[in-house]
């Protein structure tokens, strides 16, 4: 393992419990060659061995089925359900009043688009350490750890 790599994997381990936003399993999903490898570390390695917890927003449905409806693909809908679903040590979280009221302060207080504010409440409202996703905007928020892929590829 690489050490960035390595260095990945041990921080996402000092962690007992993590929120994933839709981009870790889109990548992992599609194969994206970029961000395999790490992906592969969250979905293949770790949670698997019950090294960490994750949990995540029923959105990640939303976002992740769009392509293959819009494609008219029923078989992918259903296997890219199915792969969540059975994930281990991983749950899967609906918003109720108090991730929606979090993520309305969130949304405020730094000017981000609803789906993104309720990944993050939804990391925060269930005491998770860190989310992990790709989103740049989120470096500024400091409610919560939050975790870029794109800091952990090798040049």
């Amino acid at each position: 393992m690489g050490q960035s790599l390595s260095k990945f994997s041990k921080i996402l381990e000092g962690y007992a419990k993590i929120a994933l936003d839709s981009s870790c399993f889109i990548y992992h999903i599609e194969e994206n060659k970029k961000y395999s490898k790490l992906t592969r570390i969250i979905f293949e390695e770790l949670l698997p061995t019950r090294k960490i917890e994750a949990v995540g927003s029923t959105l990640i449905l939303t976002e992740i089925l769009t392509k293959p409806y819009s494609h008219n693909r029923p078989d992918l809908v259903s296997a890219y359900k199915n792969s969540i679903i059975v994930l281990p040590n991983f749950a899967i979280i609906p918003p109720d009043e108090q991730m929606c009221d979090t993520a309305a302060l969130i949304r405020s207080k730094y000017n981000l688009r609803t789906p993104d504010a309720i990944h993050l409440a939804t990391a925060i409202e269930t005491d998770s350490r860190a989310i992990v996703g790709n989103d740049l905007k989120w470096k500024k928020i400091k409610e919560i750890n939050c975790i870029l892929l794109d800091e952990f590829l090798t040049p």
